[in-house]
């Protein structure tokens, strides 16, 4: 409907718009594309009154949309109003549909309005209805951190992380924001390389590891800005809108990180980073299929990419397919023969299919590989038990405890 797609387009303008606010869509996609994280540094929108935003709330009276969506996007049009109505109209939404992104909206419209717990108990309620979404977890942890609550936040950052691990580096990043200035300073490389950077604009591979060096301090927006000037200059800019998309997948922002590579993708078809690095996206957006598809064809291309089998046996995992995530982590080992970490991944999934002689296996050679790791033996002492062997589990249960103490 293009009447609604033109609302869309001036609500969301640091995206493309390229389908209708349909509230049966993929619940993480739909936070994905249309929600926004309470943190001022991510925000594109000024809470501003301005005649545009009413004229936006008239055109909403009149489309042919579904209840909900109507409500929530007057919500929306409030809270970037700086209207008070925004609670209301939100409200009315959550009564007449339960959505996610109603949960969304009422809590940043209470982090706009400086309400600090109202969004917790936003938050809360959001996670007790969609459990398993690590936006909610991520928005109380940030929430719990404002409030001195470090238990409460440090218990949502380890669910979020746990749920998808790019939560990790956004809440990390988060944590380090009021430090950056202090950690620029202390970086002698980053300072160099600035200076490098002033007196030689056009040396892409300073750019490239000043870049870095701001990933390794969490400054990412600066990365990002890098990233961006770096794709004027590279005669090879499909693999920094890659670098620029994994930056953004850091921040949790997947639908610019998916434009990214569908860009690099555009420029090259063959760049087997970005099929990757899409397919870890439609992962975490819940679109299991599409990241298939993806690694599918990065195998197709450079099936001597280690990192392929890695992932899609990840992904193999949580969907249940453990025989087909042996098969990847066996391609895995073929690859990288003399590194012990691919034979504990299918140790591991040995065990789970109960076929513990094949796992003592994998790591009687991961620990030929590299013998001073003491969890190997603690790993290889529970087959050992499972198997019957207690003298071997006694014998290493000890070389554990030794490397450990070291």
């Amino acid at each position: 409907m293009q009447q609604i797609q033109d609302i869309l387009k001036k609500l969301f303008r640091h995206q493309q718009i390229d389908s209708d606010f349909d509230l049966m869509d993929n619940t993480t996609a739909l936070l994905a594309k249309y929600a926004y994280l309470p943190i001022q540094e991510l925000l594109d929108f000024k809470p501003e009154v301005t005649a545009g935003y009413q004229g936006i709330l008239a055109e909403l009276d009149v489309v042919n949309a579904e209840a909900t969506a109507i409500l929530l996007l007057k919500g929306l049009t409030a809270i970037q109003s700086g209207s008070i109505d925004a609670a209301n109209y939100l409200q009315q939404a959550q009564g007449v549909q339960i959505t996610a992104l109603g949960y969304s909206y009422l809590a940043l419209h209470y982090f706009i309005q400086d309400e600090p717990e109202k969004v917790v108990e936003v938050c809360t309620n959001a996670i007790v209805d969609f459990p398993k979404e690590p936006y909610f977890y991520a928005c109380r942890c940030i929430m719990n951190r404002n409030l001195d609550d470090d238990e409460g936040a440090f218990y949502d950052y380890q669910v979020a992380k746990r749920l998808d691990f790019n939560y990790h580096s956004l809440l990390e990043w988060h944590e380090h924001l009021p430090y950056l200035e202090a950690l620029k300073a202390e970086q002698l490389d980053i300072q160099e390389l600035e200076r490098c950077w002033r007196q030689t604009p056009n040396n892409i591979e300073n750019l490239a590891k000043l870049a870095l060096e701001y990933v390794h301090i969490y400054d990412y927006q600066q990365a990002i800005d890098l990233y961006s000037q770096g794709l004027t200059l590279s005669s090879d800019p499909a693999e920094w809108y890659v670098y620029r998309a994994a930056i953004y997948s850091k921040l949790t922002l997947y639908i610019l990180a998916l434009k990214d590579c569908d860009q690099a993708l555009i420029i090259d078809k063959s760049c087997v980073s970005a099929y990757i690095l899409r397919a870890k996206l439609h992962e975490c957006l819940g679109k299991d299929k599409e990241a298939l598809g993806d690694y599918e064809k990065a195998e197709s291309i450079n099936p001597d990419q280690s990192a392929i089998y890695e992932e899609r046996a990840s992904l193999f995992e949580r969907l249940g397919k453990d025989e087909d995530a042996i098969v990847d982590y066996s391609k895995l080992i073929a690859l990288m023969k003399d590194d012990f970490y691919p034979y504990v991944l299918r140790a591991d999934v040995f065990e789970r299919l109960g076929k513990q002689e094949e796992a003592l296996l994998d790591y009687n050679r991961a620990i030929d590989l590299n013998p001073y790791y003491s969890d190997l033996y603690q790993y290889r002492a529970a087959i050992k038990e499972s198997l019957g062997d207690r003298i071997g589990a006694e014998a290493d249960l000890q070389k554990f405890e030794e490397l450990d103490e070291e």
